[in-house]
Parts: C-alpha cells; sequence; structure tokens
C-alpha cells in the first residue's frame, strides 16, 4: 500500500539556503511551508517547480504558492502554504521577501515501486538487487533461464550493465550506439529487440515480482562510435576547445617516444622496451626533460612573440598615440590567445602605452622605452616559462606513477614490455589519421577539418572536485597528465544548454527515453563526472516517460555535503559507495 497521508512542516528563515541539506519525503505527505522566527510578520512569497495539478513533469516551471490560514489569527503562527506530494522526483523551492530572494533548497519525492500482477508495493528498504554482465548473458532466447536464478535466489531487483552495442574494447560502459540494442544477443534465427527486452522485463514484473533497471551511461560514449565520428562536435576536439593544443602536443610526443622505446631505439639511453626498475623509471624522466620538452616547447602556446609585440608598441608611439595617464589598477600582463598557436598571445597596448611613456619625442627616447617594454615582456614569458615548467614537472610524476602501476606494481595490471598495443602510457587523444613525424602531425592541429577529429578521451581524476568540468579552460588537467585515462571512451561536450550541442542532446535524450520506456529505473554511471545540468535535463525526460523511476547512482565525492548536491539536483533514490572497476569490464 502506498504511504498513508502525512505532514511534514519545513520553516522558512531569512537567508537561509539548504541546497546540501536533504529533505527526502514519501508520495502521499503534505508538505507545509511555514514561517519561522525570522520571518515572522513579514510578506513572504514561496515559488516551486513542483508542477501543478494537469501540469507536464517535463515543462515544469516555477510558480508562486498561496498561504492558509485556518485559525485566522493575526499573526503568522498558523499561516502555511501546503504542497500534496503524487509525483516523485527532485524539486526546487525558494522564497522572497521584499522581492528579494531569500533563501530555498530542495524536496526529493521517493518514487514508489510496484511487482506483481496486483501492483504490490515494493519498499525501497526491501530491495535486494543483483548485477548481470549483460554482454556475457549470450543470445537473449537464453537469458530466461540464466535470469531464474536471481529470482530463486530471493532478489526482487535485477541491475543491468549497458544492453548498447559496445565499443571496441568491449567494456560495458564503453558504448558505440546508445540507440542500438548490442548485436551479440541476437542469434542466426532471431534479432534481438528494445520490444523483446522490455516484454520480458514485464513478464519479470508480473510473473516473477522482480524489478529490472540498467545503466545510462552519459559522460562518454566509444571512441570509434560512428555518431561521433560524422558529429565530432559532440566532443571536446582542438577546434571547439583549442586550450587542449599543448596537451594533445605533448599526447602525440609521449606516443612517439613510447614507439620508439618498443622499437628498441633507446637502449643506448638506458631504456629498454621491458620496463623492471628504478633505474628505468630515471631514465623515462630524464629522455622525457631532456629529449621530448626541448622539441616541443609546450611553453610558446602561453607566451608572446616579443619582436613582434615591440615593433608594434614602437610603431604606436613612433604615429604619437601615447598615454599620459595610467590606471593603477591595470598592470602590463598576458593575454592569452584563444587559439592557442605558439606565441600568439598578447599583452594590452592601451597599458603598455600608459606604463612605458618616453621623456621626449626622439628617437633616443623612443628606443628607450620600447628597450623597457621589451624586458617587460620578456619577465613575462619567463613566468610562462616557469608556469609550463610546474606543469611539465607534474605530468612526468604523474606519468611515471602510471608505469609503476601497469607494469611494476605487484596489484598492477603487470602489462609487460612496452609495444604499440600496451604503450607507455595510455593515450589521452583519438588519433585516426596515417601516423607522420611529429612536426607533420603538428600541422594537422591548424586544419579544422582534420583537428575537429582529435577528441579528448575521457577519465577519472584523483581529489579533483566532482562539480568542475575536468576538460572545459581553466583546467590543466590533460596537459598535467593528471587523468586516469580510459583509452576507449571520448568525453562528451554538452555545453550548458541543447543549443550549444543539437545532435548530442537530441540523441542522449532518446537514448534515455527508450531506457525508462522499457525499464522500471536507472543506475547513472560515472554521476561524479557528470554535468549537473545534464543529468537534470535527461532524468526529467525519464520521469516524463516513467514518474516513478527508481534512481541509483555511482557518486564518489569524498563529501556528504557535495553528495547531497547531487541527491537534491537529481533525485537519486540510492547511491553506490564501492566499485571494483575490474569487475566492470
Amino acid at each position: 500500500m502506498p504511504p498513508s497521508n502525512q505532514t511534514r512542516v519545513l520553516l522558512l528563515n531569512a537567508m537561509e539556503k539548504r541546497e546540501k541539506t536533504l529533505f527526502r519525503l514519501e508520495q502521499g505527505f503534505e508538505l507545509q511551508f511555514r514561517l519561522g522566527p525570522t520571518l515572522q510578520g513579514k510578506h513572504v512569497t514561496v515559488y516551486t517547480n513542483y508542477p501543478a495539478s494537469g501540469e507536464l513533469f517535463y515543462r515544469r516551471k516555477f510558480r508562486a504558492l498561496s498561504w492558509h490560514n485556518p485559525t485566522g489569527r493575526e499573526d503568522d503562527s498558523d499561516k502555511y502554504c501546503k504542497l500534496d506530494l503524487q509525483i516523485s522526483g527532485s524539486y526546487q523551492y525558494y522564497f522572497s521577501h521584499e522581492n528579494e530572494k531569500s533563501g530555498g533548497g530542495y524536496i526529493v519525492v521517493d518514487p514508489i515501486l510496484r511487482v506483481g500482477a496486483d501492483n504490490q508495493v515494493l519498499h525501497l528498504d526491501c530491495v535486494t538487487l543483483q548485477t548481470f554482465l549483460a554482454k556475457c548473458l549470450g543470445p537473449f532466447e537464453e537469458w530466461e533461464d540464466r535470469l531464474k536464478v536471481a529470482k530463486e535466489s530471493g532478489y526482487n531487483m535485477i541491475h543491468f550493465t549497458p544492453l548498447q552495442k559496445l565499443g571496441l574494447s568491449r567494456s560495458c560502459y564503453s558504448l558505440a550506439d546508445q540507440l542500438e540494442v548490442n548485436p551479440d544477443f541476437s542469434s542466426p534465427n532471431k534479432k534481438c529487440t528494445w520490444s523483446n527486452i522490455g516484454n520480458l522485463v514485464e513478464k519479470m514484473k508480473n510473473e516473477w515480482n522482480m524489478l529490472c533497471i540498467t545503466d545510462v551511461v552519459y559522460n562518454h560514449t566509444a571512441a570509434n562510435s560512428e555518431w561521433i565520428r560524422v558529429h565530432p562536435e559532440c566532443g571536446y576536439n582542438l577546434v571547439n576547445s583549442p586550450h587542449l593544443k599543448p596537451a594533445w602536443i605533448l599526447d602525440r610526443a609521449l606516443w612517439h617516444l613510447s614507439c620508439s622505446v618498443a622499437e628498441g631505439k633507446y637502449r643506448d639511453k638506458g631504456l629498454p622496451p621491458s620496463i623492471e626498475n628504478d633505474h628505468h623509471l630515471n631514465c623515462i624522466r630524464k629522455i622525457i626533460w631532456e629529449d621530448i620538452y626541448p622539441k616541443i616547447k609546450l611553453w610558446e602556446f602561453f607566451q608572446v612573440d616579443v619582436n613582434k609585440a615591440v615593433q608594434q608598441f614602437k610603431t604606436l608611439l613612433s604615429q604619437g598615440n601615447r598615454k599620459t595617464k595610467s590606471d593603477p589598477n591595470k598592470h602590463l600582463q598576458i593575454i592569452q590567445d584563444p587559439e592557442y598557436k605558439r606565441l600568439g598571445c598578447t599583452v594590452d597596448m592601451n597599458v603598455a602605452l600608459a606604463t612605458f611613456i618616453p621623456h621626449s619625442n626622439g628617437p633616443a627616447a623612443i628606443e628607450e622605452c620600447c628597450n623597457w617594454f621589451q624586458k617587460k615582456i620578456e619577465e613575462l614569458n619567463a613566468e610562462q616559462f616557469q608556469q609550463t615548467a610546474y606543469h611539465q614537472e607534474q605530468a612526468v610524476t604523474c606519468l611515471l606513477e602510471t608505469v609503476v602501476y601497469e607494469r611494476l606494481a605487484d596489484h598492477g595490471p603487470k602489462q609487460g614490455s612496452v609495444s604499440r598495443k600496451y604503450p607507455l602510457v595510455t593515450r589521452y587523444f583519438t588519433y585516426p589519421f596515417k601516423e607522420m613525424t611529429l612536426e607533420e602531425e603538428e600541422l594537422l592541429m591548424h586544419q579544422p577539418d582534420k583537428a575537429c577529429h582529435f577528441l579528448a578521451h575521457n577519465g577519472w581524476v584523483m581529489g579533483d572536485d566532482p562539480l568542475r568540468n575536468f576538460a572545459e579552460p581553466g583546467s590543466n588537467v590533460y596537459l598535467r597528465r593528471e587523468l586516469i585515462c580510459w583509452g576507449d571512451s571520448a568525453k562528451l561536450r554538452y555545453g550548458n544548454k541543447p543549443e550549444d550541442c543539437p545532435y548530442l542532446w537530441a540523441h542522449m535524450k532518446k537514448y534515455t527515453e527508450i531506457t525508462a520506456k522499457y525499464f522500471h529505473g536507472v543506475r547513472l554511471d560515472n554521476c561524479h563526472s557528470t554535468p549537473l545540468h545534464v543529468a537534470e535535463e535527461m532524468l526529467a525526460a525519464a520521469r516524463s516517460v516513467r514518474p516513478n523511476l527508481y534512481v541509483i547512482a555511482e557518486l564518489f565525492t569524498g563529501s556528504e555535503h557535495i553528495d547531497n548536491v547531487f541527491v537534491n539536483r537529481l533525485g537519486i533514490t540510492s547511491l553506490i559507495r564501492v566499485l571494483c572497476v575490474c569487475c566492470w569490464q
């Protein structure tokens, strides 16, 4: 039976922000908003996006609630506005005083799960779930017998890892096509379809008293996905994300180094293909610092062309463009070139003209002024050189830690000798073209029709802020090699709204709606790295198809308050806290 009608009270106090406080309720409850001590006697309006009667769930908008005063008292002690909670999901509320927003938070309404032909309630604290690796289930006609083991063992819910077509790596979570059923489930005599799977799921619900959920993977797609080859704007590439160019150059340089090591070309420098001890690690560090970094000159992506800048400054002075008054709050600094061309950065010439002022109009005075300007530019470039060296040191450290884990550690995979199949380190970017020299490959970086296909891979960053997108400008994760990279998957780039990448949003919304149509719940894979606004939009689409959607999430944030941000905004029902990654491959 659904829960009996009960009332819960939420006190509102001025400037009380509860975005990180979990307030979970059951369907059938009445939620009353009442004024706390700090708002008594004040005119307060409460707004919520909980759907009004007859309103579509997916199109919810904020609306003001009406106040009730059942006793008619002049004070506010009995005054309240209310919501009758009949729809599960995540809902936001806020309240204003004198037209100023004064506070707010979220409410999470639990779904009601039902099983059996008579739709009996399966209480959330009674869920017992078993995971099946879908790729191991074999042809679809054999599923029923294999799944029945879970039923006879007392489970009432089954979690299928993704049922979609897999990428080249065959990893359960590297999907080649989010809309297509894995062809491995088909037999020569019968093709497996979503309808087939949906019918089995309904049979299990009605006859076995079991519900079924599956994953939604929003953060990445298989690097060999055909649709992302046609729509490379859906990933982070060197055209839409030029800040990744230095990291791409480093990645290619490391790939070429890896190939040379595999071919034994660094034996004379103490580095054989088989890396076995600390001496070999020290040789890697030495080679990168002495051979690789001086060759690729990463610092140039962050520096100014001194000669070009001085000539421009001299021309302006000679033409009489001078500032007699400087703004004390403005100092000469490097302006990053948005296209990240080598030596493409600039400085604000207006600030320069106001900072370096010749004492006369003569050529000698102008020359002296230009010399001071040049010295300042060289100092700024030197700072960028040091900053780049700092990133490079971290990159070497991370690279060596990866080598230690993959090749030396007792608990690691022991990959053996360096080869093209098992390179020195996993590549951070796709490279779908014929290999060339590093110098020739860099030329491709400036050709948009080629550069758009160099897609950044996804992965995990230890200790990173889960609310930050590590692939966006301002992050140096790829340059510093801090990503534990999944070389089989490209990270997806949604932007801030559907208009920023229409194909991707439409593709993933359709994927979500298919999943919600045939399954009773979803598991949010890699939830901690999925942009919150993307997951919000997709779950809203899912709940428009299946209002009582059961949502569990793989969420590792390291903070209960940050956990609550995800739970509140997404309406998560249950969390996964411990995961052995190797078990899911």
